[in-house]
């Protein structure tokens, strides 16, 4: 068995006198204690949201404890690698050279005759003084404490990654000026100081993770501008966009001199109707692609037969064809070729998505697996439907990333076990449109975005972000409630035990019709109860 943790120590501590001055008086003092300990604790944590930088984090801690705190000092010291002193980075207040004379140690052998600072540093606990100049245990300071008028002080450890790596230390004009309440937001401020600082890492990760998805995207443009295939993207009639590749097969001297003319320019007039056909089919979603191969009319008015294949899909919002074009002459190069390459844009597309994925999860990993684990229920259902295979991806996909705003919650509400408080559920609940706003600006070729932003909504109008009703939430984000409550309520939570997959069911079923759309609620049940769907591992 474990011992149990050390206490906090608090050394010499007078009671205050609390008749001084009357009720009265000491209403006022405790109305204006309130208000100083709510600036510290508030200034601190926009100090924590707002700086970018340790350092800067630090000094503005030290300067809010004095000129809030009522402090006379404050200065901040780190323990570095191999060197056990506790070495000032940050300081606030007129010290009187009092923090240059110290020589702090955190190394056990020295720590009695270091006093409140080797015991701050090693239990990982606050310390307090609070009467300074009658504490035996700091007689080699009472001197200088005494010339820069110390009557008390404390020391509050700071962590990164669960190690103590630090303190903040506070020094008081007024003996027994650590009063209980004042200890607690200092425990408290210490423990924001810690949560900024694993924040910083985290932000650190996070900032890799974007360099990696840029990466990917460079990668991505490489592929398709160095691609031995011809690709053409096609909408409203008019080519939006070519790459060199393309512009060659067809004898032109630049992609430029082919975007804004009609695709049937380039194509024999034999076959023309052909085209024109194929092209509306796509267009209009009576098929979702198309291979096939016609007579191409090069820019010097010779003809070479051609291959083609193309797809329907979103380009900047609205329908468009993506295409892959080769010479006939080179088929079977250009084959084994065409299918690395989709190969590689799959994988980039996934890897992408999986990097967005892993953000999320990096910030709550209560939830690890709960985005694809909802993706593919989500999927289920869509095919229950009837959707079309390039539709229930789109699902999967807007699966896996439909809960990426939560990047933007502090760790500590996401894991909270016990319940939220109202201001926490609210920024809970803000994930949706952060959500959102990450992804709109993401050409996906599925309405990825407005998933995420509706898959709160309900259908009696009793959701959030908007209050949208029926109808008007998105069937995707209909589909995606239901698989979002089906593997909440059956997974483990930080609050509470997963509730198992037959009360999920019970709770789409009462909001039938009300809170979840009566199709998607049915086609779960059938999955779950007539064909034997499982949850995904």
């Amino acid at each position: 068995m474990s011992a149990p943790d050390p206490q906090p120590i608090v050394m010499s501590n007078p009671v205050p006198d609390a008749t001084a001055g009357g009720a009265a008086g000491a209403a006022e003092q405790a109305l204006l204690r309130q208000r100083n300990l709510y600036a510290v604790l508030s200034q601190t944590n926009k100090a924590i949201i707002h700086r970018v930088g340790r350092d800067e984090l630090f000094a503005a801690v030290c300067r809010i404890a004095v000129e809030q705190g009522r402090f006379r000092f404050a200065w901040i010291g780190l323990v570095h690698e191999n060197d056990p002193r506790l070495k000032p980075v940050a300081r606030y207040g007129e010290d009187a050279g009092y923090i240059d004379q110290l020589n702090l140690s955190a190394n056990g052998a020295s720590a009695s005759r270091r006093g409140l600072t080797g015991r701050a540093l090693l239990s990982g606990k606050y310390v307090i003084s609070n009467d300074f100049l009658n504490d035996r245990a700091m007689a080699p300071w009472h001197e200088a404490a005494r010339r820069v008028g110390v009557r008390a002080m404390a020391k509050f450890p700071i962590r990164q990654g669960g190690a103590v790596i630090g303190a903040i230390n506070l020094y008081a004009g007024e003996a027994g000026f650590f009063t209980e309440d004042l200890i607690a937001t200092l425990d408290e401020m210490a423990n924001d100081v810690s949560f900024g600082l694993d924040n910083y890492v985290r932000e650190a990760a996070r900032k890799q993770a974007e360099e990696a998805l840029r990466a990917a995207e460079d990668l991505f443009r490489g592929l398709v501008e160095q691609s031995i295939a011809g690709i053409d993207i096609v909408q409203d009639n008019k080519f939006a966009y070519v790459n060199p590749r393309f512009a060659e097969i067809l004898g032109y001297g630049s992609p430029a001199e082919l975007i804004g003319r009609s695709p049937l320019s380039i194509v024999a007039e034999t076959d023309r109707s052909v085209v024109a056909e194929n092209i509306r089919r796509r267009i209009e979603g009576e098929v979702p692609s198309l291979a096939y191969n016609f007579t191409a009319q090069r820019k010097d008015g010779t003809t070479i037969d051609v291959g083609v294949h193309g797809a329907r899909a979103s380009y900047r919002g609205r329908p468009a064809i993506i295409g892959l074009m080769q010479d006939i002459s080179e088929k079977k190069r250009a084959e084994e070729k065409i299918q690395h390459y989709i190969v590689q844009l799959e994988n980039s597309f996934m890897r992408t998505v999986e990097i967005a994925t892993t953000l999320s999860e990096m910030r709550d990993p209560y939830t690890v697996g709960h985005e694809r684990r909802v993706g593919a229920i989500a999927a289920a259902i869509g095919a229950e439907l009837g959707f079309d295979a390039r539709r229930v991806e789109g699902l999967r996909v807007a699966g896996h990333l439909h809960d990426i705003g939560k990047i933007s919650i502090p760790t500590e509400i996401l894991s909270k076990p016990g319940k939220l408080s109202a201001a926490e559920f609210m920024l809970i609940k803000g994930h949706a449109q952060a959500s959102y706003d990450i992804l709109k600006h993401v050409e996906f070729p599925w309405p990825v975005a407005d998933v995420a932003l509706q898959h709160h909504e309900r259908m009696d109008g009793g959701g959030y972000p908007q209050g949208l009703e029926g109808e008007t939430i998105l069937l995707e984000a209909r589909i995606m409630a239901v698989a979002d409550v089906i593997e909440a309520m059956s997974s483990h939570r930080p609050y509470r035990p997963g509730l198992g997959i037959d009360k999920a069911l019970a709770e789409i079923e009462r909001g039938r019709g009300t809170a979840y759309d009566t199709n998607v609620v049915d086609a779960c049940l059938r999955l779950f109860r007539e064909k034997r769907y499982q949850l995904p591992a």
